[in-house]
């Protein structure tokens, strides 16, 4: 009897922490979609991307300055046809960028079609900036007097160097994405220490969250701006009868009374921008994870044969 309860206890226990796991990563998820949602505004109204692959079209046609041959670029009327209120393009396909500067190096103005390989060649000669001469005849030096090789080889050379702009983008979009998180933290509140002490100590608090976890793992994982909103409001009408305890309060203000509490309110709130700046999408998975965990439930134990003395 002494046994089982022992295994009981172990049980409950595992499940409880499980739990307060799963109410946490719950929050994360709640404010990594509001940090998605900032994120995706401020991008639309900086334009982000749109300026990023601009950079990296000047880094790859040699024009740093961009008042070369990247300009001529933007004024192209296939380019011109992607922009929307005189913008720029936030994206711009591998197909469109060689056909693009194909047309721009050897323009087809003859009625009997486009140029053929060697006058395409000839025509490279005469670009102005040497460094994009060299590439281009690279690109030309391994398409075996094949236009549609050189087109290849052109759209591939574009998608490695959209590579690093999508590399210098994320990590520029993940410095600003922490600094996000940790706004809306200290905005919310949210420091993981005194979530994780609420949800063992309040086992009600704990299973309503588990609850509302339960069905937010329902939802499709697919994250744009408008299911991501639609999200937000889902888990707010879900946490919102739980009162669980994330703003602030004149009660959470005068927690300050000492050097080591101050310490542990940086120390959450840093471990919750840390930790949200992982993304929505990776803890939606990682909730769903955790749900399935919980769901299979602890395997039961073997029993073991005992040896009795005779």
């Amino acid at each position: 009897m002494l046994t089982s309860s022992v295994r009981r206890g172990d049980n409950m226990f595992g499940s409880g922490i499980l739990d307060v796991a799963i109410g946490v990563i719950f929050v994360y998820l709640f404010i990594s979609l509001i940090c998605s949602v900032i994120m995706e505004w401020v991008s639309k109204r900086l334009e982000k991307r749109a300026k990023k692959l601009e950079q990296g079209i000047r880094s790859l046609l040699s024009d740093p300055n961009g008042t070369g041959i990247t300009g001529i670029f933007y004024n192209h009327p296939l380019i011109k046809g992607l922009s929307q209120d005189g913008k720029k393009p936030s994206y711009i396909s591998s197909r469109i960028f060689a056909m693009v500067l194909m047309d721009i190096v050897a323009p087809s103005e003859s009625p009997t079609g486009p140029k053929t390989f060697d006058e395409l060649r000839s025509c490279v000669r005469t670009i102005s900036s040497q460094d994009l001469q060299k590439t281009v005849f690279a690109l030309l030096d391994h398409a075996e007097k094949s236009m549609k090789k050189t087109r290849d080889n052109i759209e591939k050379w574009f998608d490695e160097g959209m590579d690093r702009v999508s590399g210098w983008y994320k990590r520029e979009s993940q410095r600003i994405i922490f600094a996000c998180a940790l706004a809306v933290a200290l905005v919310l509140n949210a420091d993981t220490i005194s979530m994780t002490k609420i949800l063992f100590r309040d086992p009600v608090m704990r299973a309503g969250l588990v609850a509302a976890a339960q069905e937010i793992a329902k939802q499709p994982a697919n994250n744009p701006s408008g299911e991501a909103q639609k999200k937000i409001m889902l888990i707010h009408e879900e946490m919102d009868p739980l009162q669980f305890p994330i703003g602030w309060t004149w009660k959470s203000l005068h927690l300050f009374n000492s050097f080591w509490q101050i310490l542990s309110k940086a120390l959450g709130l840093f471990l919750t921008g840390l930790a949200v700046s992982l993304g929505a999408p990776f803890w939606f998975e990682v909730l769903n994870k955790f749900m399935n965990l919980r769901s299979e439930g602890a395997k039961p134990e073997k029993p073991k044969m005992v040896l009795r003395k005779r």
